[in-house]
């Protein structure tokens, strides 16, 4: 079959988007302050999350991975704090040791290091759903990294010769005419440089690593929900059961502690539903990026998912931050853990003092309590 030569050249001059000028003025003024708050905050609050998680009150097969996907946000967080440094807070002008191999080494580590360990995440996120064991935690952090590996090898190193002054200075190719030609020198920078010309890790990265994670978080989520809206279907077919027995102290306390703790379970999976829910909408958007871009090739890859690269970045790192506020807010054994593990309650006692009702509250909370028990 022959093709129209038009036809061809047509097809390798289409444009999908315009993300270049949004990209560049996110990553120049945005993404570096930005994200390095972010992780800042993330990384205190896992330290926090993995101090609670492991007291003994707390521990538990579900507290456990929740453990292991601290301790990978956090170690995502640390390592990507120098590596936002230096690309997006770097001092103006560039010295050309900017470029050093060190740094091109420090890349390629940031690289195949942030995606192993998102890979973690995802994975112990679909465990959290379906599986708790402290071996299957071990085992994913040992084969995610394996899984990942193939990655590492289109990621090269590449030396060039990059024009600078003679105090080393680079100097951009449309600044040259401003300086004479005996002041410019030549030196050696490196770059970390994707060699894949059968667009191996695009496919590795959006098909394996994101899309079917996603795909597979989704059924869980569809799954957990429905698990919710039968538990809640049950619990009120059993008050009203319980309505026509005889009002004895014994029955009153049995069902009393059969609803506690029915609904204990279910603010337990209404969390874990939140967790799955909040991680689909970080990492669904790249998986579907991603797929297009290993369908169309590199002209939507540098068009569209490239400029929003930061963007992506800043939504995981939120994500992987966001977890300590989520735990508080929905889930009372883990508030009333770390207060007292931090002895907040003392340290911001003396701002609100307990008034006599507030205090006859908490003695029924208590009195409460003891009875459900």
């Amino acid at each position: 079959m022959r093709i129209d030569k038009s036809l061809n050249n047509t097809m390798s001059n289409v444009t999908y988007c315009d993300f270049g000028d949004f990209g560049k003025q996110y990553r120049d003024y945005v993404h570096g302050y930005l994200s390095i708050s972010v992780c800042l905050f993330g990384s205190l609050a896992n330290i926090f999350n993995i101090c609670v998680l492991r007291t003994k009150n707390m521990r538990s097969p579900t507290n456990c991975i929740l453990t292991g996907l601290a301790l990978a946000d956090l170690l995502v967080m640390l390592q990507y704090v120098p590596f936002t440094i230096h690309r997006n807070m770097a001092p103006h002008p560039l010295h050309y040791t900017h470029f050093n191999y060190s740094w091109a080494v420090f890349y390629k580590f940031h690289s195949l290091f942030t995606l192993v360990l998102h890979f973690i995440a995802c994975s112990l996120t679909i465990i959290l759903a379906v599986w708790r064991t402290v071996l299957v935690i071990v085992m994913t952090y040992v084969m995610c990294p394996l899984m990942c590996f193939p990655i590492l090898s289109t990621l090269e190193i590449t030396p060039y010769q990059q024009t600078c002054t003679s105090e080393g200075m680079i100097v951009d190719r449309d600044q040259r005419h401003k300086y004479n030609f005996s002041d410019l020198r030549n030196q050696t920078v490196y770059v970390l440089y994707l060699n894949d010309p059968y667009n191996l890790s695009i496919w590795i990265y959006t098909v394996l690593l994101k899309f079917v994670p996603c795909l597979l978080l989704t059924l869980l989520s569809n799954k957990i929900n429905c698990a919710l809206m039968e538990a809640k279907r049950r619990r009120m077919k059993l008050l009203s059961g319980n309505k026509k027995l005889a009002e004895d102290d014994v029955t009153k306390k049995a069902s009393a502690v059969q609803v506690y703790r029915e609904n204990q379970a279910d603010r337990t999976t209404h969390m874990l539903l939140a967790v799955l829910i909040l991680f689909l909408v970080t990492e669904f958007p790249q998986a579907i990026l991603g797929l297009i871009s290993a369908v169309l090739g590199k002209i939507f890859l540098k068009e569209c998912y490239a400029p929003l690269g930061d963007v992506m970045d800043i939504m995981a790192l939120i994500n992987s931050s966001i977890n300590f506020i989520l735990y508080c807010t929905m889930s009372r054994q883990f508030r009333t853990t770390f207060q007292d593990m931090f002895h907040l309650k003392e340290i911001f006692g003396w701002i609100r003092k307990p008034s006599s009702r507030s205090c006859l509250a908490e003695e029924t909370r208590a009195e409460t309590k003891m009875s459900l028990v």
